[in-house]
C-alpha cells in the first residue's frame, strides 16, 4: 500500500470530503487507485469498480477504530475481511452486495450493515467476485497484502536510491563489520503473544514475491508466518502436526517458482508451499526405532529430494532420501551413532553433492552419488554432540565450521579432513552457529549469550546479552531497511532482532 495527500480539485466527490487520501493496491503487477474519505458522519471507500459506505448510525461505535486516521480505515477494512468478521447478507444481481460486519465492543455484540457497490464489467479487483466465492476472497486478500508489501518496499527503496543514502549503506553492508550489531526488539512480544515450542527452531527467508518471512511454531503445533518488513503476523496453519514441531528448513524451487518449507516433528515430515499454505507432502513413521532430529533438501540432476536423519540410541545411523512424491529413493547407513544435524553441500568445481551430519561423537560427510562415507572429522577425545555446521566456500580452501558440546568451534579442511583451527569459546554447550560473510561467526551458547568470533584470528570480539535462557537458533537476514542483521531464538520463548543501529 502506498498513499499520499491528493491535491484539491473541483470534483464534487472530493469537495464533499473533510479529509481524504489516495491509496494504491497492486494486483497482477497493476496498481489500482482508490480513495478513502472522511465526511462529517461517515467513512467512504471508493474505487473505479467498487464503493463501500458505513452505516451512519453506527459510526459512533467505530470512532476509536477507524476515524482517527485514514490509514486505520484502510487497515480496518482489510482486517475485517481477513479475520472472517464479515458475513454476506444479500446479493442484488449486477449491482451490490449487502454485508454484515460483526463488531464487538466490551461485552456487547453489534451488527453493522454496509453495502458494497461494484461494476460487474470490471474484473480487475478481487471484490468483483465476492458474491461468487467468499473463500477465494480470503485467499486473494492474503495475496493482495503480499503485493502491497512488495510495492511498499519498492517504493521505499526507490526513494532511498534517489537520495543516495540507505541504498549505499545496504550495498556496503555486503562486507560489513558486525561488531556494531546490538539488540533491537522482541519480534513476537511486540506484535502478539505466541507460546513457542520448547525445542523449536525457526527459518527466515526472502520469498519469490519479495516478502521477508519468519516461520516458526508454537506449542499448539501451529505453523506461523510473520512479515519481517511490516512486523505483523501473516498466517497461521493451526494444528499442522500431531506432535511438537522441532524445526524448519527452507528451499526455493526455481523450476516451479515456489517457496517451500519442511516442518519436522519427532516422527513425520511435511512439505509446504508457503505461497499458498498448501501441504504438498506428509511423510509419516519414517523410523521405527528413534525419532527425526533434523531434515533438509537436496537438488540433484534437476530433481528435488528430502533427506531425513534419525536419532536412535543403540541403532545404526540412517539417512533416508525421499522424492517429492513421498517415495524413498535410497538409504545411507553407517556405524552405530545418532544424527543431531543434517545438511547438504554442493561443490561446483567437482559437480558433487555431499551430505553433512553432526553426530554424537563426530562430524561426517558423505558422497551422495556414491552412497558412501567421504570423511570423518575426528578430533580424537571429542566425544560430544555436534549440533550446528556451516560450510565456507568463498576461499580457495573449502572450510567446514562446526560447534560442539565441549564449548569449542572447530574449522576443518572439507576435502582433506585436516583440522585447521580450534577456537575455545566457553565451558558451555554451543547450540548453533551463523556464518557472517565468511569472516565472522555468531555462536549461540547455553550461558544465554551470543558470542561474535572473528574466524581469521580465532578471537571472541563481543558478547550479545539479552536472552534469559539458552540460545537455540541464529539466522542472518538482509533487511531492506536495516541491511545485514541477525535473528535469534532461545528457550525463553522469544525471537529477537539484532541490528546495526548506526
Amino acid at each position: 500500500m502506498i498513499h499520499n495527500k491528493i491535491s484539491e480539485n473541483n470534483n464534487k466527490f472530493y469537495n464533499n470530503l473533510i479529509e481524504y487520501e489516495e491509496y494504491y493496491l497492486v494486483k497482477e503487477n497493476i496498481a489500482y487507485k482508490f480513495i478513502i474519505g472522511k465526511r462529517k458522519n461517515d467513512i467512504i471507500i471508493k474505487c473505479k469498480n467498487y464503493e463501500i459506505k458505513l452505516n451512519n448510525n453506527d459510526l459512533s461505535l467505530l470512532t476509536e477504530t477507524i476515524l482517527n486516521t485514514l490509514d486505520n480505515a484502510f487497515d480496518f477494512m482489510i482486517n475485517i475481511f481477513e479475520e472472517n468478521k464479515v458475513m454476506i447478507k444479500d446479493v442484488t444481481i449486477n449491482k451490490s452486495i449487502k454485508l454484515i460486519l460483526k463488531l464487538y465492543r466490551r461485552d456487547n455484540q453489534k451488527d453493522i450493515e454496509m453495502t458494497l457497490f461494484y461494476n460487474k464489467e470490471n474484473k480487475n479487483l478481487i471484490f468483483n467476485e465476492l458474491n461468487n466465492n467468499y473463500n477465494k476472497l480470503k485467499c486473494d486478500i492474503n495475496s493482495l497484502k503480499h503485493d502491497i508489501n512488495t510495492l511498499l518496499v519498492k517504493f521505499k527503496t526507490d526513494n532511498i536510491k534517489k537520495e543516495n543514502k540507505t541504498s549505499e549503506i545496504v550495498k556496503n553492508n555486503s562486507n560489513s563489520n558486525p561488531t556494531n550489531i546490538q539488540f533491537s526488539k522482541d519480534l513476537i512480544k511486540d506484535s502478539y503473544n505466541d507460546d513457542l515450542s520448547f525445542n523449536n527452531t525457526f527459518c527466515a527467508f526472502k520469498s519469490i514475491n519479495d516478502i521477508l518471512y519468519l516461520i516458526y511454531s508454537n506449542k499448539n503445533k501451529s505453523i506461523i508466518s510473520y512479515d519481517l518488513i511490516n512486523n505483523r503476523k501473516i498466517n497461521e496453519i493451526k494444528k499442522a502436526h500431531i506432535e511438537i514441531i522441532t524445526n524448519f528448513r527452507y528451499y526455493l524451487d526455481r523450476i516451479k517458482k515456489q517457496d517451500l518449507i519442511l516442518s519436522i516433528s519427532d516422527h513425520n515430515i511435511k512439505l509446504w508451499n508457503i505461497n499458498n499454505y498448501n501441504c504438498l507432502l506428509d511423510i509419516k513413521n519414517i523410523y521405527q526405532n528413534g525419532w527425526i532430529y533434523s531434515a533438509c533438501f537436496l537438488h540433484d540432476n534437476n530433481e528435488n529430494y528430502i533427506l531425513s536423519s534419525n536419532c536412535n540410541f543403540g541403532h545404526c545411523e540412517s539417512i533416508k532420501v525421499f522424492n517429492f512424491s513421498g517415495n524413498m529413493i535410497k538409504e545411507i547407513n553407517d556405524s552405530n551413532d545418532h544424527i543431531y544435524f543434517i545438511d547438504t553441500f554442493y561443490d561446483k568445481k567437482l559437480s558433487t553433492n555431499y551430505i553433512i551430519t553432526g553426530n554424537n561423537c563426530y562430524v561426517k560427510s558423505y558422497d551422495y552419488n556414491k552412497n558412501e562415507l567421504y570423511h570423518k572429522y575426528d578430533d580424537k577425545n571429542n566425544e560430544n554432540a555436534h549440533h550446528s555446521i556451516v560450510v565456507s566456500n568463498e576461499e580457495e580452501v573449502i572450510k567446514l565450521i562446526e560447534s560442539s558440546n565441549d564449548g569449542n568451534i572447530r574449522i576443518w579442511n572439507f576435502h582433506s579432513g585436516e583440522l585447521l583451527n580450534k577456537i575455545v569459546v566457553s565451558d558451555y554447550i554451543l547450540n548453533c552457529i551463523c556464518l557472517w560473510n565468511n569472516e565472522y561467526i555468531f555462536v549461540g551458547c547455553n550461558d544465554k549469550t551470543i558470542k561474535l568470533i572473528e574466524l581469521r584470528k580465532g578471537i571472541i570480539l563481543k558478547d550479545l546479552v539479552d536472552h534469559n535462557k539458552s540460545v537455540s537458533t541464529i539466522k542472518k537476514i538482509i533487511h531492506p531497511i536495516y541491511g545485514e542483521c541477525i535473528l535469534s531464538q532461545s528457550y525463553d520463548n522469544l525471537i529477537k532482532l539484532w541490528i546495526d543501529k548506526k
